[in-house]
């Protein structure tokens, strides 16, 4: 085994994070890490990959272990050289000494053995072909060489990286997040790059399509336990599904069971009851009833302790009882006015921005009921599309006629929460979606999604804790077009759930701009491919 974690449990303060966790990691191992925000994937890849000790069991590693953070900072140097890994500048170095002593004629038996030390570390570290596998790292998650590190986004450093890590040779890869600020074309190359590898991943995301296609066994963090599952995502969860269905099915015999034994140890024990009254009773032979009383009595009252006996290793032998997922979102949506049928139409539609031109003759029509997915690779002008239908941009580089039915109304959500600002708590952030919502309403939409109380101010949320909040305006607002970017950055797979069902449920019309594979399979009816200055209608639906 690369990894074994025995019995392990971390605690924080009075919370238990988890406890008596086992996992075992081998060659080859593709393993999928999920859980609820909060759950302790996090905590548990810092514990395997060394970061932190367990505060009881233990954690043995062979071979290599290298972990993909979610939170870096960029260096004032190229993007090649903050992929170039520590270990290759050091035996580079080293091998460029031993070459040049023995380009300097020193031929000694000491510089011989030097020499091929070196030439063997830099091989080790990937020296030879690394020009090659960088270039076609970077290619792969669209990245420049010659790219100044410290000027790039949060989303191009978190790519960075993530090419040095797959850049650096190891037996076991712990991605935390890794398709975060990955576009379709960078999360399907990841996808090729891992099942190519012969290395164990350990990989904790929320991404479904990505965890379908890459991950060969699912590892669930739910309520302080692991549980392991084999097969991918979806395989996961089907099996899960059936196990928890035989679980209750299990539970519903046993307590039949156990009702039924308990109802005849309480009429035994009636009858012992009855009988020891009839032995005390006085009548014409008093020696002879009380006799056969008492003996009747023993018998029932024996019976009935046999019956407790029976009932305790039931018990014992019982199944556990089927646990309510408290974690499970539930939105419901308010009743929607229809609003025209004719929804939006766009003519010709041109957008500038530096001198550059984003989006060119641009022609769009949407219906009432469609649900539009807005998909390419980042960078290519969804987010420009989606500001210029809203009229968010400066008149001046903008071209063409945007036309929304009369009448509708519209609720916006932006991937970095710009509509959340302005306001102070949760609640002034549900009001304002929502003026009739009641103070009982505001309180039961904010638990519904994980939120503190409405008075909770905004400025202590954290990047989830403001995706659920739009997540819950969403829910409790009664506009008629719902205009989405990004909707699920920083949701984890349950509140993802919750938006899937949400979006189906609605009545009224959606554009989705989003990199989620799986929610847009199942969310879009139609889909607009952005890039290259064009908006292209894809024929059908793209993604199965």
């Amino acid at each position: 085994m690369l990894l074994r974690a025995h019995q392990v449990a971390r605690v924080y303060g009075d919370h238990t994070i988890f406890r008596q966790l086992d996992l075992e990691v081998g060659a080859g191992d593709r393993l999928a890490l999920i859980g609820a925000n909060g759950s302790g994937k996090t905590t548990l890849l810092r514990l395997l990959a060394g970061l932190e000790t367990p505060d009881a069991g233990q954690v043995t590693r062979q071979g290599r272990v290298s972990l993909l953070r979610q939170h870096t900072e960029g260096a004032d140097q190229t993007v090649l050289e903050t992929v170039t890994p520590p270990a290759l500048l050091t035996a580079e170095a080293g091998f460029t000494r031993a070459s040049n002593a023995l380009s300097e004629g020193h031929t000694d038996a000491a510089t011989l053995t030097t020499f091929a030390d070196a030439e063997e570390r830099y091989r080790l570290a990937g020296g030879y072909d690394f020009a090659a596998r960088a270039a076609a790292v970077l290619a792969g998650l669209a990245l420049f060489p010659e790219a100044n590190a410290a000027q790039l986004s949060g989303g191009q450093l978190r790519r960075v990286m993530l090419a040095r890590l797959l850049l650096s040779p190891a037996d076991v890869y712990l991605l935390d997040e890794p398709t975060n600020h990955l576009d379709e074309d960078g999360a399907r190359w990841l996808e090729d790059w891992i099942l190519a590898s012969d290395a164990a991943f350990v990989l904790a995301s929320h991404d479904r399509a990505f965890l379908d296609r890459a991950a060969t066994r699912v590892a669930e963090l739910e309520r302080g336990t692991l549980s392991v599952y084999p097969g991918n995502y979806s395989a996961a969860l089907a099996l899960k599904e059936t196990l928890k269905e035989a679980q209750e099915r299990d539970y519903a015999a046993y307590e039949r069971k156990r009702a039924a034994l308990q109802e005849e140890r309480g009429r035994l024990a009636s009858k012992s009851g009855t009988e020891e009254n009839r032995r005390r009773a006085r009548d014409n032979d008093k020696f002879l009833s009380s006799f056969k009383a008492g003996r009747n009595q023993r018998v029932y009252a024996n019976r009935a302790r046999a019956m407790q006996r029976q009932i305790e290793r039931l018990d014992e032998q019982a199944v556990s009882k089927p646990r309510t997922d408290r974690r499970t979102v539930r939105l419901d949506l308010p009743p929607v006015p229809p609003g025209p049928a004719e929804v939006l139409t766009v003519r010709a539609l041109g957008v500038e921005r530096g001198g550059k031109e984003v989006l060119s003759g641009v022609n769009l029509h949407v219906r009432r009921g469609d649900r539009i997915a807005l998909t390419g690779p980042n960078g290519g002008g969804k987010s420009t599309l989606l500001a210029a239908l809203l009229g968010e941009l400066p008149h001046a580089g903008h071209a063409g006629e945007v036309q929304w039915g009369a009448g509708l109304t519209r609720y916006v959500a932006g991937q970095h929460g710009e509509e959340l600002v302005g306001f102070g708590t949760v609640g002034e952030a549900l009001l304002a979606a929502n003026p009739a919502l009641t103070p009982h309403q505001l309180w039961e939409v904010a638990a519904q999604v994980g939120l503190p109380g409405p008075a909770f101010s905004l400025v202590a949320l954290s990047g989830g804790g403001r995706t659920r909040l739009s997540l819950a305006r969403l829910s409790v607002t009664r506009a008629q077009v719902m205009i989405l970017d990004e909707p699920t950055n920083h949701l984890d797979l349950p509140t993802i759930l919750a938006l899937e069902a949400l979006l189906l449920a609605f009545s009224g019309t959606v554009l989705l701009a989003s990199h989620d594979r799986a929610l847009l399979g199942k969310v879009a009816t139609r889909v607009w491919e952005v890039g290259g200055g064009q908006v292209r209608e894809a024929q059908g639906t793209v993604y199965p």
